[in-house]
């Protein structure tokens, strides 16, 4: 099993797919993770698992914590697990928007202008 995180070892979702379809020619399987990016990083993990060969053991779950995860990021499915498995939504790009206003509400204050 191969099993590091790709940005370690390589740039983005490209780089990702280019690395499972050459390790499967191998019969190697991998384990993509990368849940340090939130919800909205869990939209590319669900996106990539739909265009990967099968190839993958597993994908690491984002709970979306802290809670206010769930507030900034729109366009998840609710539940997003269902049975053990994720539905791959049918939108374009990562299918998920970030709520800028939901956003500043949960910065501080110095940071009140990081948007504008």
């Amino acid at each position: 099993m191969f099993s590091a995180p790709t940005r370690k070892i390589g740039g983005g979702m490209a780089e990702l797919k280019w690395i499972a379809e050459y390790v499967d020619l191998h019969g190697i399987l991998i384990a993509p993770h990368g849940i340090f990016d939130g919800l909205v990083g869990l939209a590319a993990e669900v996106q990539m698992g739909a265009i990967l060969p099968q190839n993958n053991i597993a994908f690491e779950y984002s709970l979306g914590q802290p809670e206010r995860w769930s507030d900034i990021v729109d366009g998840l499915p609710d539940p997003i697990v269902k049975n053990g498995f994720i539905d791959v939504w049918d939108k374009p790009d990562l299918a998920v928007t970030f709520n800028v206003p939901a956003a500043k509400a949960h910065l501080r204050e110095e940071d009140r202008d990081f948007f504008d």
